[in-house]
């Protein structure tokens, strides 16, 4: 078992980017961005990140030098050919070759479109503007840098001590709800954690600390045709 504690407080966390992988993402993600690419994907549309517990201010908890570095880390990120075969070659729900040649000829030159980023009072305004299938893509790695740069930050003035009670009680609340969860029958469980990260190694307890955490929900403005704005980030705990 991997010893966060130790891990979080041994860190400066200036060590290697939170987000490594134009693939580091929720599957499902690059299954819509398929759909969209097929149907509208000369669409131009502003996605957003809003901060909705405005109590949590994130603007002087996290750095934007930092959060900037994160950002601008992730759009030099292409997909490699090892990444590209095995999305090619691969089966997915018992069936092969679920991207197409049109979408991967498109994914293997993608690269994340400019961001813009704001300093409002105490909160960031973070908007992404480009055709739908890439602006869409934004939304994984955008969540994932602002929650582990938020647990970075809320972690970092805590002694060892503190940091191994805390996780300790994480792990309590996990196996808790563990408990309760084997309790119920033919229960099937999907997992989107990968936008509410805390730390890169998985898998880790959930990203609570004393303190409050923020939480993002995605802002979008596609074009009529949609009809209905992508899912909202995040599930509740």
């Amino acid at each position: 078992m991997v010893d966060i504690a130790t891990r979080v407080y041994n860190h400066t966390w200036k060590i290697d980017p939170i987000v490594r992988s134009v693939v580091d993402t929720d599957f499902y993600k690059l299954l819509m961005a398929q759909t969209i690419f097929r149907r509208h994907r000369d669409a131009a549309v502003t996605f957003g990140i809003k901060n909705r517990t405005a109590r949590v201010r994130l603007a002087e908890i996290v750095d934007e030098g930092e959060l900037r570095e994160q950002l601008d880390h992730i759009r030099t990120l292409r997909l490699t050919r090892g990444e590209s075969t095995w999305l090619r070659g691969n089966t997915f729900y018992g069936k092969r070759w679920m991207f197409g040649p049109a979408f991967m000829a498109w994914f293997d030159a993608f690269e994340m479109p400019e961001y813009r980023l704001d300093r409002v009072g105490d909160q960031y305004h973070l908007t992404f503007e480009g055709s739908w299938p890439e602006a869409m893509m934004w939304e994984i790695p955008a969540l994932a840098v602002l929650m582990e740069l938020h647990s970075r930050a809320v972690t970092k003035g805590l002694g060892k001590f503190e940091l191994q009670v805390l996780y300790a009680m994480a792990m309590t609340r996990v196996w808790e709800k563990i408990g309760r969860l084997k309790l119920l029958p033919g229960i099937s469980i999907a997992d989107f954690g990968t936008r509410r990260r805390h730390g890169f190694l998985p898998p880790l307890p959930p990203r609570r600390c004393a303190r409050s955490r923020p939480d993002f929900a995605p802002t979008d403005r596609a074009p009529a045709s949609n009809g209905r704005a992508l899912r909202r980030a995040g599930a509740a705990d």
